[in-house]
């Protein structure tokens, strides 16, 4: 076969290879859903948080979220570890376990303050819109593989 009859063969069988190459781990339905499960329960938590009252609403009566949280953040952080090619999620769930993390040191500072408080609306705000940036994100970054891009 003659080079100019072989070139065009190779570069079709390049471009058919490039096709196939997969650069993300695949949609994880399971993920999805636990993402929006952990969505749901974080948000349901802020707002309980927002209207609650003395003393209902210090640190020692939220604990369990808290405690609930980080399992459910490190099951999501197992799951995305075990996919190969998924370190932007597995970062992504890394930010999160931080994000619980700090969440629950300011309503511990709230609740031990020489005078005991509630976290106020303008604390929360930014706790919410956090979360709400966060696991957004994990979820649309999970749905974009789901749609193949």
């Amino acid at each position: 076969m003659s080079r100019l009859v072989r070139l065009p063969l190779v570069l079709g069988c390049l471009v058919f290879l490039v096709g196939c190459v997969t650069l993300v781990a695949p949609y994880d339905d399971k993920f999805d859903q636990m993402a929006t499960d952990m969505q749901r329960m974080v948000s349901a938590h802020v707002e309980a948080l927002d209207g609650a009252g003395m003393p209902d609403c210090l640190y020692a009566n939220h604990k369990d979220f808290y405690d609930a949280a980080r399992v459910d953040a490190s099951a999501l952080a197992v799951r995305a570890a075990s996919h190969d090619l998924n370190s932007e999620t597995v970062a992504q769930v890394d930010a999160l376990t931080d994000s619980i993390n700090t969440f629950e040191q300011l309503h511990v500072l709230a609740s031990n303050a020489p005078t005991p408080r509630c976290l106020s609306a303008r604390e929360l705000s930014p706790i919410r819109r956090g979360f709400d940036q966060t696991l957004g994100a994990i979820i649309k970054l999970e749905v974009a593989k789901k749609r193949g891009k």
